[in-house]
C-alpha cells in the first residue's frame, strides 16, 4: 500500500476547486497534500477523532462555519458556557452537534460531507483564502511573498491557529501541540521540506486535471470537478443571470447547486451538469438579456429599480441584525419582495419585516404605526427559493399583462362616458 507521502500527492493532485487566494496551482498543491499528510494520513474522508474533528482537513464545527457549511447562531448557541470549542468537543457536544443535519446549511448533513471530497477541498479553499486575506490585511503577509512562505504560514495557520501561525511567520515565540510539534515546524514542512515532498510533487506535476467529459456531438460537458476559463465563464454567465457565485474557476458544489437552479426554473433536467440542452439554455438567457437591458430587477434602468434597492436595504438590515452576511439569498428575497409590493399596489418600500417564527416577510409602505400604511407579504422560503431572474420575469409579464388591458380599460371608460346622461 502507498504510504501516506503518496496519498497525499494522490489526495493533491485530484483537487479541483481552484486555486487559493495567494497561490499559484502548484502550491495551492502542495499546500494541500502537506495538511492531509499530517492530518488524516494522506487524505482520508471519512476519519473522525475522539473530539469529532471529522475528514481529511479534520474540520470542527467553527471551521464548517466559516466555510458557510454550518449554522454560526445554533453554533454559538450550543457552545454557550465552554471557553473554547475543544473544551466542549472534548465533552462529546461537538460529535452530538454535528450529527444533526438541522444545524447543517443548504441541505449538507455529516454523512454527506465524509462522503465529498468536493465539499471538504471546497471549504480547506475557503478558509485557508480568507485567512490569506486576513494576514496581508493585518502585515504579516505581503503580496510580494513567496509562494513558499504564504503555503506554510496557511498550513501552521490551519494546525496551530492564526496565532500561531503569526508567531511564526514574525519570529516570535515557539508553541508545541501535544505531538511536541511546534508552530514553526508545521511551517517549515513547507518552507523547508520538512515533510518531504517536493520531490514527490514534482514528480507527480502535470498528471492532475481530468478531461473534460464530451457528448456524442463533440461539445464539452462541465461537471463537478472542473475547472478552467470554461468554468470561469459558466459562473460569469450565471451571476448575470441573477445566480450567484463567485468566479473561481472551479466546478464545486456551490456551482452544482445553481447550474440546478437555473435548470430547474427553465424546464431542463436538474443534474447539475453543463451539457448542450443547457448551455444553449444559458446562451438564449445572456442574448435575451442583451436585447432587454434594463429588464433585470438588478439593473438600474429598470422601472422598478429603485423599489428592488428599497427591498434590498431593508433585507440587508434583518441581515446585519441577525450576524448574517449579506449574499444571493438577500437579493432573491429583495426581488421577490418586489414583486410582491407591484401587485400590492405599494410604490415603495420603507420597511421590510420578518414574522416572529421567521414563516413570512413583509414589504412595508408608510409608518409602521399608521393604519394607513400599506404591506406586501411573501413566505419566507419562497422568497428564499426565487431567483431574483425568476422575479425579473415575472415583473415583465407582470407588465405586460398590464399593458395588454389598458385599451379594455380606455373602451370601457369611453362607453360609461357615452351613457352617463348629458346635463
Amino acid at each position: 500500500m502507498a504510504d501516506r507521502r503518496e496519498r497525499a500527492v494522490a489526495t493533491a493532485q485530484d483537487y479541483h476547486q481552484g486555486n487559493i487566494a495567494g497561490l499559484d496551482d502548484a502550491m495551492t498543491r502542495r499546500l494541500v497534500a502537506s495538511v492531509v499528510m499530517t492530518e488524516s494520513s494522506g487524505g482520508d474522508l471519512a476519519v473522525t477523532n475522539k473530539q469529532g474533528y471529522v475528514g481529511r482537513y479534520q474540520a470542527g464545527a467553527g471551521w464548517l462555519a466559516d466555510a458557510g457549511y454550518i449554522d454560526k447562531d445554533k453554533l454559538q448557541d450550543a457552545m454557550k458556557g465552554y471557553r473554547s470549542e475543544w473544551a466542549w468537543a472534548s465533552k462529546g457536544h461537538m460529535t452530538e452537534f454535528l450529527n444533526d443535519p438541522s444545524n447543517w446549511k443548504h441541505g449538507l448533513s455529516l454523512e454527506k460531507y465524509k462522503a465529498s471530497a468536493e465539499l471538504q477541498d471546497d471549504a480547506f479553499r475557503i478558509n485557508s483564502s480568507n485567512a490569506y486575506r486576513q494576514a496581508v490585511k493585518n502585515g504579516v503577509l505581503h503580496d510580494d511573498d513567496k509562494p513558499e512562505k504564504v503555503a506554510g504560514f496557511l498550513k501552521a495557520r490551519h494546525i496551530a491557529g492564526y496565532g500561531g501561525a503569526v508567531a511564526a511567520a514574525t519570529g516570535g515565540r515557539v508553541m508545541r501541540d501535544s505531538n511536541d510539534t511546534s508552530n514553526y515546524d508545521y511551517m517549515h514542512d513547507i518552507t523547508r521540506n520538512r515533510d518531504g515532498l517536493d520531490a514527490l510533487m514534482k514528480r507527480a506535476h502535470g498528471q492532475h486535471g481530468p478531461e473534460p467529459v464530451r457528448h456524442e456531438n463533440g461539445t464539452a460537458v462541465l461537471k463537478h470537478g472542473a475547472h478552467g476559463d470554461a468554468v470561469g465563464k459558466l459562473q460569469e454567465d450565471l451571476n448575470r443571470l441573477g445566480y450567484g457565485l463567485q468566479a473561481d474557476k472551479a466546478f464545486g458544489p456551490l456551482t452544482e447547486a445553481k447550474v440546478r437552479a437555473f435548470q430547474h426554473d427553465h424546464g431542463l433536467q436538474p443534474d447539475g451538469q453543463v451539457g448542450p440542452l443547457t448551455q444553449a439554455a444559458l446562451a438564449r438567457e445572456i442574448g435575451s438579456q442583451a436585447r432587454h437591458a434594463g429588464q433585470h430587477l438588478g439593473d438600474a434602468a429598470h422601472p422598478s429599480h429603485n423599489v428592488f434597492r428599497q427591498a434590498l436595504d431593508g433585507v440587508h438590515r434583518i441581515d446585519a441584525e441577525r450576524n448574517r452576511t449579506p449574499d444571493q439569498i438577500s437579493q432573491n428575497v429583495a426581488g421577490s419582495l418586489t414583486v410582491a409590493a407591484q401587485r400590492a399596489g405599494l410604490t415603495r418600500i420603507d420597511h421590510v419585516m420578518i414574522s416572529e417564527d421567521g414563516s413570512r416577510i413583509y414589504a412595508v409602505q408608510g409608518d409602521l404605526n399608521s393604519p394607513l400604511k400599506r404591506m406586501a407579504e411573501v413566505p419566507t422560503q419562497q422568497a428564499v427559493n426565487t431567483s431574483i431572474e425568476q422575479s425579473s420575469r415575472e415583473m415583465r409579464q407582470a407588465g405586460q399583462a398590464a399593458a395588454g388591458a389598458v385599451p379594455q380599460t380606455h373602451e370601457a371608460t369611453q362607453q360609461q362616458v357615452q351613457a352617463t346622461p348629458q346635463r
